[in-house]
């Protein structure tokens, strides 16, 4: 299955990222010349077809998303494994990692991808079973952050968490009753914060 990238910032980073694999980048017909030539000199270097189209072919691509007149047809989400996300908070100054516990709506996920990114997490993680997964709903969501950050999936959170802190990681939860608050955490030493879904919050 194909992936749908909509919108200039997702397409732009997908394009300066390695290893996204774009197949090809539809433009729409009157879009801005600034924002066509960025996009068209990206994709000349990295060596994927642009192609100038109707915008109504851009929204049967897009199928609902805000693509604003640019989609990228990608191969399926590269997910990654945890020993990776472990591998990459070791080379950052902020090891810190997301963990996910069944976030529902993909549109929250990609916010949340967002916002790690911007924040400097090393990486997300997130439940294989139960959870939303990077959908083009979801990389739209993100703003191009899904492909500047790795994102994994486990399939037993209870054994995630375990085998991070074996790694030396400090385990976090953020939860509503909670005695400590953000501020009294190290975030300096390896740090797993886990954020629960939207409706039970965090799992016992």
């Amino acid at each position: 299955m194909k992936r749908v990238l909509a919108g200039p910032n997702a397409v732009t980073e997908a394009l300066g990222a390695a290893g996204r694999e774009i197949a090809v980048v539809y433009l729409a017909e009157g879009l801005a010349r600034g924002t066509a030539d960025a996009i068209e000199r990206l994709a000349r270097k990295a060596g994927v077809e642009c192609h100038e189209s109707p915008r109504e072919v851009l929204d049967a691509l897009a199928k609902g998303l805000n693509h604003q007149g640019v989609v990228a047809l990608a191969g399926d989400y590269p997910y990654v494994d945890v020993e990776s996300l472990i591998e990459t908070s070791k080379r950052s100054p902020a090891p810190i990692l997301v963990v996910l516990d069944q976030i529902q709506d993909p549109g929250n996920l990609g916010a949340i991808v967002r916002s790690a990114h911007a924040l400097g997490a090393a990486g997300v993680a997130v439940t294989r079973d139960k959870s939303a997964s990077m959908t083009p709903f979801a990389v739209r969501a993100s703003a191009g952050a899904s492909e500047l950050i790795r994102v994994a999936r486990t399939g037993n959170l209870a054994q995630c968490l375990d085998h991070l802190r074996d790694e030396g990681f400090f385990i976090a939860g953020a939860a509503g009753e909670a005695e400590r608050c953000l501020g009294e955490i190290d975030w300096t030493r390896p740090t797993a914060l886990v954020l629960g879904s939207e409706g039970r919050g965090l799992r016992r």
